[in-house]
């Protein structure tokens, strides 16, 4: 993990504008004193309030929209396919009873960050990934001031800022941020800055830092042909209806979750608990082995993949998924790190099975996860599987990978592997 950042008070900077008139200041007075010149002395001197004038209009700025102002970021379309245009709109609201002046609000580029954190409380493998927050990360960082190098990143932010327009009372300025969805993954919009700065423009202090926005990016299905798409244990019976798939796979025994309720939903499948909680009709989903399912193995382990075969993966794997869930199989999505997630063949299966995919990245099976599933490991693999009989399975991993002894000995003569460059 990164060092985190050092913690420190929000600073007061020189903009460019005021470091080039503060350096220039400086050369007044040294070419005053040299050559006896006056006026010079005194234009430095000016300058010199002018900076002081500044910093104290910074200060109370800060000190009171650090009261008045709320920034809030929200996504409107927190769940995107990968190449979709999408944002991220930042509020800042005046709650004071006076007239805000403009603030300026940092470039986003920059602050884009993309995480892998996986199936999280999905995974059954018995341990779960913690990904380290901002806050988190920076509890312990001791509290010290920018040095020089800071102080000039910071200017060359300030460059680039956006200012937001003079804020009445109750007034809310909002700022569209376009999302880099070019990449999938968990993308993370955090820390960015809102500055103040003085009438003219020569001193800024930043007076609050804007909340995280999450977007989830997923994955781009490759096309699987037709001859290589599963049927499932029984897929080789005569296609069903949607409704008579849906049906079926709600009459078995085995409880895969809660979903919203439908028109057309057994009334017997009601979750009271939930609509005593929530006023909310949910009805628990329960999926049947013997409708037919798929088991979707993928490959993760940071040995066995090159710069773009881990995409490629899960493009392949998406597209095996996603077909299987279309025919009515119940995937069974499990990762070699030891996570495991039974994704039904319903309304919420499409999402559901994108959101797990854009999850995942290059990762090692815990050691927890490694010590509980001792006798299955093999080659560095974890798979968490659950009763693999009846279904059709489908490794999906790189010529690296399929190499090496992966899979347990249950698993091998019904597996089919497909590989990816």
């Amino acid at each position: 993990m990164p060092e985190p950042p050092a913690r420190h008070l929000s600073p007061t900077v020189l903009t460019t504008r005021g470091r080039v008139l503060a350096v220039g200041a400086a050369c007044s007075a040294v070419a005053g004193l040299a050559y006896g010149v006056e006026e010079f002395v005194f234009l430095a001197m000016a300058v010199v309030v002018l900076l002081a004038l500044g910093a104290g209009s910074v200060w109370y700025r800060v000190r009171t929209g650090r009261r008045d102002l709320h920034v809030v970021v929200k996504a409107p379309t927190p769940e995107v396919t990968a190449r979709q245009e999408a944002v991220v709109e930042l509020s800042v609201t005046n709650g004071g009873r006076r007239c805000r002046p403009p603030v300026l609000v940092e470039q986003a580029r920059a602050r884009w960050a993309v995480s892998f954190p996986g199936l999280g409380e999905s995974s059954v493998a018995g341990a779960r990934r913690v990904q380290a927050t901002p806050s988190a990360a920076w509890l312990g960082a001791p509290r010290t001031r920018p040095d020089r190098h800071q102080r000039a990143r910071t200017r060359r932010v300030l460059s680039g800022a956006q200012k937001l327009p003079d804020l009445p009372p109750g007034a809310v300025a909002t700022l569209v941020i376009p999302v880099p969805s070019a990449r999938r993954g968990l993308l993370t919009l955090s820390g960015l800055g809102v500055w103040c700065e003085d009438p003219f423009g020569l001193v800024a202090r930043r007076v609050a830092l804007s909340p995280p926005a999450h977007v989830i990016v997923y994955p781009e299905p490759a096309s699987v042909p037709e001859e290589g798409r599963p049927r499932g244990a029984h897929g080789a019976g005569p296609r069903r209806s949607p409704a008579a798939t849906r049906t079926t796979a709600l009459s078995g025994d085995e409880l895969s979750g809660l979903r919203a309720y439908e028109p057309g939903d057994r009334l017997t499948r009601l979750h009271w608990p939930s609509l005593a909680r929530t006023g909310e009709l949910v009805v628990r989903e329960f999926v049947e082995p013997q409708a037919g399912s798929l088991l979707l193995l993928v490959d993760l382990r940071p040995s066995v993949h090159g710069a773009d075969s881990v995409e490629k993966t899960i493009s392949r794997a998406a597209g095996f998924g996603l077909g299987a869930l279309s025919r009515g199989l119940t995937v069974e999505l499990c990762t070699s790190t030891g996570e495991r997630v039974v994704i039904a063949p319903n309304g919420a299966g499409r999402p559901t099975m994108l959101r797990a995919l854009a999850l995942l990245g290059p990762a090692t099976a815990p050691p927890s996860v490694v010590r509980r599933w001792g006798d299955r490991p093999t080659g560095g693999a974890v798979w968490a599987t659950g009763n693999p009989s009846g279904a059709d399975v489908v490794l999906v991993t790189t010529p690296t990978g399929a190499a090496q002894r992966t899979l347990p000995d249950a698993l091998v003569r019904q597996a089919e592997t497909v590989l990816v460059p």
